[in-house]
């Protein structure tokens, strides 16, 4: 039966009805049409249609046009996490993300129920096609929202869990447990990037009960990998990521590694600040490739001396570049057998000799390292005979805290700073305590620049100065080096004078404080960073020019600005 008819059946059955009750015909009601069909799905749309590890889907439903009133929609999953629906008045669309794995027996789907408002509805499922792992633990419950992956709880996982591209994952303060799987074991990262951005915060990653043996490549253990991509890894922490602390002699569980191994794709900007890295097996925190990095405020502490493995605490290789500052790195010590092999608290490597790019440019500036047999170790060489790079790589170590107040634990080779590099600058930085007490006899270094030349020059390491008639300039610093730009000290290291010419000369004076109380005119540079510092002060206006000479080095010259 067609509307028609029921309207036409309506109307008789009505009329019947009126003369049955005496009205009269004069007195017809207005007729009403109240007839709805229920809802009906008109199209569905999947892109794409089958999935792997924290891949997007999206997902939409058009009902046919002919239905009336407001419509609620309804989505639910039996897997992943569905983002917030967006309505309208006849279709609805989500964002689905799927999980990094799931168990043998479960095939991903998504329905969706549309219900009008006299509680009639339809339905659809949407049928996924899963290309990715197989696990056996309970999902970690995330949500979703605008780029953003939320950890709603504690979890264990025992495969690594994904960040959708572009998304941060943000763990809200909850703990990512990596477990072996059952009858495997654990590989890969905890957590890592999927596509070309991610951003990881606000998590804590562990490991439980993980074995040897060791693995290698992308199976190797780490706790958050950034690969071939942007993005940060900020406020988090990475603990007890080892296939046995204090057993196991792998070459894999790193805290945090950010790599990228194709220079193809140009030096990629990584954020990795604020985190906590502790009882690693081999290394705090990994840069590697092209990668540009600013390295900054995070703790770092491998728990001290060890006999089965040499952990680092920083490490920045192979053509990596940018800043690490004010980070904290302490009790990466070796005590074993192997020969010639120490720990450090921030290494840098590179060069022909390892097979991998220079690392050129760095700055290494305001951090705090404590109890590494090396503090700072710059290690690049090129060729097969491990020879000094013939490119200057300008490393800018400043103004770091080295210390070592412990005993003397590794036989062959301490150093607060030690560098095998060409013209990297060293300056302002601090050292103490015993194990970093020069004593060539015990292989103890507190600065070890090395092979080094004779001392042929002097140089500014400071900028020029511009301030004040009457006022106190900033610091200035003079440094002994060879002709490749290495700090070496000279050999009459009290033999230099430092004096000005030029306009203003006559009112020119120098001083060893900041408040240019105490003047000077001599400078020694037996330290072991082989310079010394100074300050300016002027009693009239105009330009001069400062010279430090002496010690048969070529003079350093350098212009000031008195305003």
């Amino acid at each position: 039966m067609n509307r028609a008819d029921v309207k036409r059946l309506w109307l008789l059955v009505g009329g019947l009805a009126l003369v049955a009750a005496g009205c009269r015909e004069e007195r017809d009601l207005p007729v009403t049409y109240t007839f709805e069909p229920p809802p009906s799905i008109q199209e569905v749309s999947q892109t794409p249609t089958s999935v792997g590890p924290a891949d997007l889907l999206r997902l939409s439903i058009t009902v046919a046009g002919g239905s009336r009133g407001a419509l609620s929609f309804s989505w639910t999953t039996n897997a992943g996490v569905l983002g917030t629906p967006v309505d309208g008045t006849s279709r609805s669309e989500v964002v689905w993300t799927s999980p990094s794995c799931l168990p043998a027996d479960v095939k991903p789907k998504v329905t969706v129920m549309v219900t009008d408002t006299q509680k009639r509805s339809a339905s659809h499922t949407f049928e996924i096609s899963w290309t990715g792992p197989v696990c056996t633990q309970a999902q970690c419950p995330f949500s979703l929202g605008a780029e953003r992956l939320a950890l709603e709880a504690d979890c264990t996982t025992d495969s690594p869990l994904f960040v959708p591209d572009g998304y941060t994952f943000d763990g809200q303060g909850h703990t990512v447990t990596a477990v072996n799987p059952s009858g495997g074991r654990f590989t890969g990262a905890v957590i890592r990037n999927k596509g070309g951005t991610a951003r990881v915060r606000g998590v804590s990653v562990t490991a439980s009960g993980l074995t040897d043996p060791c693995e290698s490549g992308a199976a190797r253990l780490r706790g958050i990998l950034l690969e071939g991509a942007t993005g940060e890894v900020v406020d988090s922490e990475v603990r007890d990521l080892n296939r046995g602390l204090d057993t196991s002699g792998c070459q894999e569980g790193f805290g945090i590694e950010v790599r990228n191994d194709d220079a193809s794709r140009g030096s990629l900007k990584v954020d990795v600040l604020r985190n906590r890295v502790s009882g690693y097996q081999k290394l705090g925190i990994l840069v590697t490739g092209a990668v540009e990095v600013n390295l900054e405020g995070n703790t770092v502490d491998g728990r001290g001396p060890v006999a089965h493995i040499a952990r680092n605490g920083i490490q920045v290789s192979n053509g990596a570049r940018g800043r690490v500052t004010g980070n904290t790195v302490s009790g990466n010590a070796y005590t074993g057998p192997a020969v010639n092999t120490t720990s450090a608290g921030i290494l840098v490597a590179g060069g022909s000799a390892y097979g991998q790019s220079l690392v050129t440019g760095l700055v290494i500036e305001g951090n705090t390292l404590t109890d590494n047999d090396v503090g700072i170790s710059l290690s690049q060489y090129e060729g097969e005979a491990f020879e000094p790079p013939a490119e200057k790589t300008l490393i800018r170590v400043a103004g770091n805290d080295v210390r070592h107040g412990g005993a003397v634990l590794n036989p062959y080779y301490q150093a607060a700073i030690s560098d095998s590099g060409t013209g990297n600058i060293i300056t302002a930085n601090l050292f103490s305590g015993a194990g970093y007490t020069r004593d060539e006899s015990r292989h103890l270094y507190d600065i070890d620049v090395s092979p080094t030349k004779s001392a042929s020059r002097l140089v500014f390491l400071t900028s020029a100065q511009d301030f004040a008639m009457g006022a106190c300039s900033g610091k200035v610093t003079v440094q002994s080096q060879d002709e490749n730009g290495n700090l070496v000290r000279p050999a009459d290291p009290d033999a230099f004078t430092v004096a000005a010419s030029g306009v203003a000369a006559s009112g020119v004076t120098f001083y060893t404080d900041a408040g240019c109380t105490e003047s000077l005119t001599t400078l020694n540079l037996s330290n072991p960073q082989a310079e010394a510092s100074f300050f300016i002060r002027s009693s009239q206006p105009g330009a001069a020019t400062v010279e430090v000479s002496g010690g048969g080095l070529s003079t350093a010259s350098q212009a000031a600005t008195i305003r």
